[in-house]
C-alpha cells in the first residue's frame, strides 16, 4: 500500500470524529513570516544553486492536481535540508503556488504567488513536519511535502502547524485532523464517498505517525459508515443541472460533464460531456430567459461554452480569459457576466447561442473574482475577490466599482437578498481570528456591517460542538427567494449551515458529504422551495426542504449504465442550476414570455405548476 494511501485513510477517520489525545492549548495568531522575493510576473524565485530531491507537478487531473511523477501521488517525503521542485505541466490555465499549511518558524515560509502564472517554484525545507500547498484560484488543488527526520520514530508531521489564516494549532487537535482529512481525501479518489455501495469503509494498517513526540498508530482507527440514497417524497418542479466536474469520459483528455436531473422523478435525463471540444472542468452554469441554452464555464481553462438545454448540442466555445468560474445574466437584459477568476475582471457578453464580447469590468487589482451575484432588480453586481480579501459592488448602469475590504481570506461566493439590501459573502478560510466566516455587506452604504462566525460553536482543539454554528471552509452561499435564509455548503466540516437573515445567526446545521460545495434553490411542487447541495467528493445531490429545514433526500448523480463514463462516475459536484429559476428578477423575465410561443412546451408546463406565491404574485 502506498504511503499516501495510508495517510489518506488516517485523515479520513480523524475527520469523522475518532480522535487521538488532544493538548489543552489555545489557538495562537500571528502575521506569517515574509515570503521569498517575487519577480515581475509574480512568480516566487527558485532557490539558487539548490538541486531538488523530489518533484510535484501541477495538473488538471482530479485528485492528483499536484503529482509526484514517480508514483502519481500528491505527497512526497524528503529529509531536512532537501528541496522540492513544484512545476506546472499538464494545465490549460494559470494557477498560484501557495502555502496553506507549514511548520511554524520554517525558513522562507510561507510561499505565495501574488497572481496566477505558469512559473515553477523550488522550495527548500529546514524543519521536519507537514507542508501543504494549494492554488488560491482553485483552492482544493492540494499537494504536500513531509519533511521526515530519519532519527525519530514514525513519519514526522510536527508538533504544530501554521495555517495561512495566521492560526497555529497542535497536530493532535481536532482542526488539524480535519485539515489532514481534507488534504488526503481530496487527493485520493479511492476514498471519495461512493453511494453506489452500501458502506463507506476504511481499514487501516499499523503505521506509526509522529505528532511532535506523540506517536499514534493507524490500526485503531478503522471505521465504516453506512450510505443511504433516498428520493424526496415531494417532487420538485422542473429539472436541476449539476456540474459533475470530475467525471472521466471516453474520448476526452480533460474531465467533467453537466448532469441533468428530472426533479419530478429524481432520475438522470442525460449528461452533456463535451467530447468534441474536450470540455475541461465544467464548473458553473446559467441559462437565458427562455431556457433554450445553458451557459457553461470551464474553470481550469479559458472558455465559456454554450449548449442546447434539450439536445445537449454545443453551439459555441468562446475564449473569455484565465480560469472563468461563474456565469450569470442580468435580469431585464439577459446580458452575460462571466467572472474571470484568474484575472481582475468580469467579462460581459451578448446573450444567445453565439456571443459577442461587449467588454469587461475591472473589479480591482489582482482581484480574482469568483462566485458573483446580481441583485433581483438588475441594479448591482457583487463580486467576491478571492485574491484581494474583499468584495466589489458594481453599479451595472454606470459600471462604477466600489471596492470593500472585508479582511476575509479567499472570499469565494456571494448571495444577495431579493430585497436588494444586503449581500452575504462566504470567506473560504475565515476572517482572522474566525476560522470560518460570512461577511454581511450593506449595499446602500457600501460597507461591511458584520462578520458571522460560522464556527462559533466549535472547539478546534477538542472538536466538541455546543450549537449549530459548525461550518468550516464555506463555499456557495445563496439567499432563499423569500429572503429568509442563507444556505451555505461547508467543504471541510461536510455540513450545511442555515443562517436566519433577520438575526444574522446560524440557526441550523445539517450533515452533508466530503467537499460540500454548490448550493442553489429550486421549486418544490405544491409550494415552497428545495435547496440543492452538491459535493465534490461524493456522488449524490443532497436535497434540503426549506419548509422544515431538514434533509429531504439524497439523489444519485452516478449513472452506472453509461458506458462512456470511464471513472469517477457522478463525482465533482460543484455548480448547481435548477430550472425554472426561482429568483423573481429572472423568473419574471421568463413569465413574460409565457403564452407568446417563445417558450418550449415543457417550460410552459413547468410554469403552470408554480403557485402564485412561487411566482411572486
Amino acid at each position: 500500500m502506498k504511503l499516501k494511501s495510508l495517510f489518506s485513510t488516517m485523515a479520513l477517520v480523524a475527520g469523522l470524529g475518532l480522535s487521538v489525545p488532544a493538548e489543552a492549548v489555545k489557538l495562537k495568531f500571528k502575521t506569517p513570516e515574509k515570503a521569498p522575493a517575487s519577480d515581475e510576473a509574480g512568480a516566487i524565485l527558485s532557490v539558487a544553486g539548490v538541486m531538488p530531491s523530489a518533484v510535484l507537478e501541477m495538473t488538471d487531473e482530479p485528485g492528483t492536481w499536484f503529482r509526484d511523477p514517480t508514483d502519481g501521488d500528491a505527497l512526497v517525503v524528503v529529509k531536512p535540508g532537501e528541496a522540492v521542485l513544484i512545476k506546472m505541466t499538464d494545465v490549460n490555465a494559470e494557477h498560484t503556488i501557495t502555502s496553506l499549511i507549514w511548520q511554524p518558524g520554517a525558513k522562507d515560509f510561507p510561499v505565495d504567488q501574488d497572481k496566477p502564472s505558469t512559473a515553477s517554484v523550488t522550495v527548500k525545507f529546514d524543519k521536519p513536519g507537514l507542508y501543504v500547498f494549494t492554488c488560491k484560484v482553485h483552492p482544493y488543488m492540494f499537494g504536500a511535502v513531509i519533511v521526515d527526520d530519519p532519527k525519530t520514530e514514525g513519519l514526522d508531521l510536527g508538533r504544530e502547524i501554521q495555517l495561512v489564516t495566521g492560526a497555529r494549532v497542535p497536530t493532535t487537535s481536532d482542526i488539524a485532523k480535519k485539515l489532514l482529512r481534507t488534504f488526503f481525501v481530496v487527493t485520493t479518489p479511492s476514498l471519495w464517498r461512493d453511494y453506489t455501495k452500501p458502506v463507506w469503509e476504511v481499514n487501516l494498517p499499523d503505521i506509526p505517525l509522529n505528532l511532535g513526540g506523540t506517536v499514534v498508530s493507524l490500526s485503531a482507527l478503522s471505521v465504516s459508515v453506512p450510505n443511504e440514497v433516498f428520493k424526496p417524497k415531494v417532487p420538485g418542479v422542473g429539472e436541476v443541472w449539476v456540474n459533475t466536474q470530475f467525471e472521466k469520459i471516453a474520448g476526452k483528455d480533460k474531465p467533467g460533464s453537466a448532469t441533468q436531473l428530472d426533479t419530478a422523478t429524481w432520475t438522470i435525463r442525460k449528461k452533456v460531456k463535451g467530447v468534441r471540444i474536450d470540455m475541461n472542468h465544467p464548473h458553473n452554469m446559467w441559462t437565458d430567459r427562455a431556457y433554450r441554452y445553458i451557459y457553461q464555464t470551464e474553470w481550469f481553462d479559458k472558455r465559456l461554452t454554450t449548449f442546447d438545454r434539450k439536445s445537449g448540442d454545443i453551439y459555441s466555445v468562446v475564449t473569455v480569459g484565465q480560469d472563468p468560474s461563474h456565469v450569470i445574466t442580468r435580469p431585464g437584459t439577459d446580458t452575460l457576466y462571466v467572472a474571470i477568476n484568474g484575472e481582475d475582471r468580469v467579462a460581459k457578453l451578448s446573450p444567445g447561442r453565439n456571443h459577442n464580447l461587449l467588454g469587461s469590468i475591472k473589479v480591482g487589482d489582482h482581484a480574482g473574482p469568483h462566485g458573483h451575484w446580481i441583485s433581483d432588480d438588475g441594479k448591482y453586481m457583487v463580486t467576491p475577490n478571492a485574491l484581494a480579501a474583499g468584495v466589489s459592488v458594481v453599479d451595472l448602469d454606470s459600471e462604477r466599482v466600489t471596492e470593500i475590504p472585508t479582511g476575509g481570506v479567499i472570499p469565494i461566493a456571494v448571495g444577495i437578498r431579493p430585497q436588494g439590501d444586503y449581500a452575504y459573502v462566504a470567506n473560504l478560510l475565515g476572517t482572522p481570528p474566525m476560522l470560518a466566516s460570512m461577511s454581511v455587506i450593506d449595499l446602500k452604504t457600501k460597507k461591511k456591517i458584520k462578520d458571522i462566525d460560522l464556527a462559533a460553536d466549535y472547539d478546534p482543539v477538542s472538536g466538541k460542538t455546543k450549537g449549530p454554528a459548525y461550518g468550516l471552509l464555506p463555499i456557495q452561499t445563496p439567499v432563499s427567494p423569500d429572503g429568509k435564509y442563507v444556505v451555505t455548503a461547508n467543504t471541510l466540516s461536510a455540513t450545511i449551515s442555515i443562517i436566519d437573515t433577520a438575526t444574522n445567526r446560524v440557526i441550523k446545521q445539517l450533515p452533508c458529504d466530503p467537499g460540500a460545495h454548490g448550493v442553489e434553490f429550486g421549486f418544490k411542487k405544491g409550494g415552497g422551495y428545495y435547496a440543492y447541495v452538491a459535493s465534490k467528493f461524493s456522488n449524490v445531490l443532497t436535497v434540503v426542504d426549506m419548509d422544515t429545514l431538514e434533509i429531504a433526500g439524497r439523489v444519485l448523480l452516478a449513472d452506472p449504465t453509461d458506458p462512456d463514463i470511464t471513472a469517477l462516475n457522478g463525482y465533482g459536484g460543484q455548480g448547481v442550476l435548477p430550472l425554472p429559476l426561482v429568483f423573481h428578477g429572472w423568473l419574471g423575465d421568463t413569465l413574460e414570455l409565457s403564452g407568446t410561443g417563445k417558450l418550449d412546451p415543457e417550460v410552459e408546463a413547468w410554469l403552470r405548476e408554480l403557485t402564485p406565491e412561487q411566482k411572486g404574485i
